[in-house]
């Protein structure tokens, strides 16, 4: 049976589902909660606490730790991984990773250790914004400004300058700490990031999720030079090019095989975000059908098939990784 494993590292989880595509049956549903199962990184809800309320990080070494416990897991339910014949899933949104080399330069992973202590050493920032955070309005104003305001931001990225997006997050981190950036050799989304781990590879970012950093051209699909200069410098050389949904960014790692179980060779495919997933997931892959989400955040959605923007900034253009846009 072809079994294909999907992945969600979501705000306050992360899950694994299997399907059977000759069937269609779903053979595995597992969930971790990092509150409850990860209780030493002080995020009951998903984030680390701070003085400041706008300011919402989460520690990244979470997710990995959430990674090699929910794979442990699974083998020792007895969950046959080496039938996986794929491996694909999504990340939440907005949250970034920073790198002191780049994933496809850094040492091997070993199997004879875990894997928190081996990504530990490779992190240039210590946390991870993530979506809620909401402390980066100057920044937005700077970005804006930079292009020639809100409307010219919209137009190319999708959506005006938000706080929560990854490039004002990006210019923050740049001038608060120059040295820190300077250091930083790769940024991910979460996931890239959890792809990149399970590929051992410098996985690019995926169109849909790109589009929720204020830095991805909607027209040209890729990287915006004006945005990337408006927002840190020599930021590009810091983000691979990015890449569609059906891509193959590399095969599992060998730590995974020889710790898990999984079948060497195994494709990763590149991760989206949660809600271009969930688009996609709830059959609204065409437009037509309307998706309403109630949640950590409430969304509403759907597909389009050419980008269509408002001037004023209302709502948000994504990537559609089945094609076309949302």
């Amino acid at each position: 049976m072809p079994i294909y494993l999907g992945l969600d590292s979501s705000t306050q989880s992360l899950s694994a589902v299997a399907v059977d595509t000759d069937t269609g049956e779903v053979v595995l549903d597992k969930s971790i909660q990092y509150g409850k199962a990860l209780p030493e990184y002080r995020s009951p809800n998903g984030f680390l606490e701070n003085a400041d309320p706008a300011v919402k990080h989460s520690d990244p070494l979470m997710w990995v730790a959430a990674l090699d416990r929910l794979l442990g897991e699974l083998k020792s339910d007895g969950f046959d991984l080496s039938r996986v014949r794929g491996i694909s899933g999504a990340g939440q949104q907005h949250g970034s990773v920073y790198l002191n080399s780049k994933l496809s330069d850094a040492p091997r992973f070993s199997a004879s250790s875990n894997l928190v202590d081996q990504v530990k050493p490779l992190l240039s920032r210590a946390t991870a914004p993530i979506w809620m955070d909401s402390s980066t309005r100057a920044e937005c104003d700077e970005i804006a400004a930079a292009v020639g305001g809100d409307p010219t931001l919209t137009r190319i990225s999708g959506s005006r300058a938000i706080e929560r997006f990854t490039g004002p997050q990006i210019r923050k981190f740049a001038k608060q700490d120059r040295a820190g950036y300077e250091s930083t050799r790769e940024i991910h989304l979460v996931s890239s990031f959890i792809a990149g781990l399970l590929s051992e590879s410098s996985a690019p970012i995926e169109f849909g999720d790109g589009a929720g950093m204020n830095l991805l051209d909607l027209a040209a699909l890729d990287w915006s030079e004006p945005l990337l200069e408006a927002t840190a410098p020599g930021l590009r050389a810091r983000l691979r090019k990015p890449v569609a949904s059906s891509s193959v960014v590399g095969e599992i790692a060998p730590y995974f095989v020889e710790r898990y179980g999984f079948a060497a060779g195994t494709p990763v495919i590149a991760f989206s975000g949660d809600n271009p997933s969930s688009l996609i997931g709830m059959g609204a892959a065409e437009p037509g059908v309307a998706v309403i989400s109630l949640g950590t955040s409430d969304t509403y959605f759907a597909a389009m098939r050419a980008p269509k923007t408002d001037p004023r900034g209302f709502g948000h253009v994504f990537g559609n990784p089945a094609g076309g846009f949302m």
